[in-house]
């Protein structure tokens, strides 16, 4: 195989430039994988935001247009009157504040619009559209739909593209509580354009950025160009807030982020904004460095085989030589000396080392015989003595040094056990999270050493209580934690009532008795983690200590 290369010049050039093209292709390789795993979560994350910035404003937007018609719905006393012309005025006004208002009116219980902007629609019935049905139980907004009454109403879009519109509307109550009709707004589509144009800047232009609104069937809302379905977002989408490289319908790899709108509560339109990049383009900076670094690594390695080659010429004869003394020792040889005449230093000082060593070895392989024997006597037992010590250690480290009740450590293991095996049998569990009420004003008044005294004797009454119910251990500070396995809520607010009744009662030290609040959470089968139980009971706990304290809650 090294046919040609059977010098020790020509193998060391040969290994030196095979050892340092191989490291640089794996520096290379590894710095492009690294670089373009970073630069594609860089990118990922600067579409996701813009995505959250466009959800962002078009939910504040549908809260806006929510809020005006519920308002104008409030008014009363316009719908009060036989004459509506003071409804008129507010409907006017308020159409003349928002541009994309493209129509604005009042129908009454049976459907007629009795009042609307430039009286467009006016004695129309409309009685079946969605708005007027929808509007007359609570507030309502409506998805993006063709216009249907209005269409040869209003001008023609510069476009000439459909009319669209999202519906906003709201029952109008009477003061004695009857239901008087539906006041209702038709927002231009065309809003949405205004706004995505506001999210882009220059450079994400430049970068060949394009926005999507989608519904929940993943039909393209936005452009409008694209509308009913000239084109077809992918099947499989990223995560909400998350993102990842797909296949589009043009065969082109593309950087995709998806971001769900934030509806307001009296409706789900369920959109999501979809924004993509070529990914070429998003890793054309990454390509780019990676052609310049497989340059200068070829050329580094050239130069290094030059260097090598050179440097090889200068060690390969003494290097024979010592090769040779070598092999004769190798043969049994005891009286031969390593000798070398090199003027190199490093060869001299190697010859001188090797014959130190060669006889300096003859003299320790007897005593390395005998020590071997002993040392695997005391390796046998060490091992058992650090094998003890690491059990005590481990011990240890799950205890707390003050009250001698389980750390934090110990309770969050206990904890992600109970979690897991609760999520195979299916079987509850329920967490007590307790604080010591005002436990400031006892180091503050008896000191630290009685405030000591008392987080023991707490410890103590509560490991008492519990039994072998479930685990008690020290949260931190004050705070406390008791773990109950297969228990329902009842069974551990019992169990809380009773420690906290306990407690009130014991003499922590002459006429000082203490107080705690406990806070009572349960596990439930959509929990994504064990510590959603503690924060649950973290934060019923602190609703306790906002009642007044020496109480339980049971947390929601």
């Amino acid at each position: 195989m090294l046919r040609g290369f059977d010098t020790f010049r020509k193998r060391i050039t040969l290994l030196s430039g095979g050892l340092l093209l191989s490291l640089s292709l794996v520096l290379i390789t590894s710095f492009y994988q690294l670089t373009s795993s970073r630069l594609a979560t860089a990118s990922g994350e600067s579409l996701v935001n813009l995505s959250q910035s466009i959800s962002n404003m078009l939910s504040a937007n549908l809260m806006e247009r929510e809020r005006e018609v519920v308002l104008l719905s409030k008014r009363t006393s316009l719908y009060e009157t036989q004459d509506l012309s003071g409804l008129q005025y507010a409907i006017d006004q308020i159409k003349s504040s928002y541009k994309d208002y493209a129509w604005i009116g009042f129908a009454n219980v049976d459907g007629v619009v009795l009042a609307s902007s430039n009286g467009v629609l006016k004695e129309a019935d409309v009685s079946q559209r969605p708005w007027f049905i929808s509007g007359q139980s609570g507030p309502f907004i409506g998805n993006v739909h063709k216009a249907l009454l209005l269409e040869n109403l209003l001008p023609k879009t510069k476009d000439g593209s459909p009319i669209r519109f999202v519906d906003f509307a709201a029952p109008v109550i009477g003061e004695s509580g009857e239901l008087k009709g539906v006041v209702a707004t038709h927002a231009d589509w065309a809003w949405v354009k205004e706004v995505l144009l506001s999210s882009l800047t220059d450079a994400s232009k430049r970068k060949n950025i394009d926005i999507f609104i989608i519904d929940n069937e993943h039909r393209v809302l936005y452009p409008d160009y694209h509308f009913p379905n000239d084109i077809e977002v992918p099947k499989t989408l990223p995560k909400d807030g998350q993102f990842k490289s797909l296949l589009w319908q043009d065969d082109k790899e593309y950087l995709t982020s998806l971001v769900s709108v934030r509806s307001p509560e009296s409706t789900d339109l369920a959109w999501q904004i979809v924004v993509r990049q070529p990914l070429s383009i998003a890793m054309s900076a990454v390509n780019e460095v990676h052609k310049l670094l497989l340059f200068f690594g070829v050329f580094a390695t050239l130069l290094c085989m030059l260097l090598a080659y050179q440097f090889a010429g200068t060690l390969s004869r003494p290097l024979e030589r010592l090769a040779l003394t070598a092999k004769s020792i190798q043969q049994g040889d005891r009286k031969v000396t390593f000798q070398s005449d090199s003027k190199l230093i490093e060869v001299a000082s190697l010859s001188c080392s090797l014959q130190e060593m060669m006889s300096s070895l003859l003299m320790r392989e007897q005593s390395l015989m005998q020590m071997n024997v002993m040392l695997e006597t005391k390796v046998k037992n060490r091992t058992a003595e650090l094998e003890a010590s690491n059990r005590s250690l481990e011990a240890i480290a799950r205890k707390d040094p003050l009250t001698h009740i389980y750390n934090r450590l110990a309770l969050d293991e206990a904890l992600h056990k109970e979690y897991r095996q609760a999520q195979e049998s299916k079987c509850p569990f329920a967490v007590i999270m307790t604080d010591a009420d005002h436990f400031k004003r006892v180091n503050d008044s008896f000191g630290h050493t009685v405030g000591d005294l008392v987080l023991q004797k707490i410890a103590k009454l509560l490991t008492v209580q519990v039994g072998d119910k479930g685990i008690v251990a020290r949260f931190g500070g004050e705070e406390f934690t008791v773990l109950l396995p297969n228990m329902n809520a009842d069974e551990a607010k019992n169990i809380a009532e009773m420690i906290r009744e306990a407690l009130e009662k014991e003499e922590m030290s002459d006429g000082l008795y203490v107080t705690a609040s406990f806070g009572v959470a349960m596990y439930k089968i959509d929990d994504s983690h064990y510590e959603q139980v503690l924060n649950r009971a973290d934060a019923a706990l602190y609703k306790a200590k906002e009642q007044g304290r020496n109480r339980v809650v049971i947390g929601a």
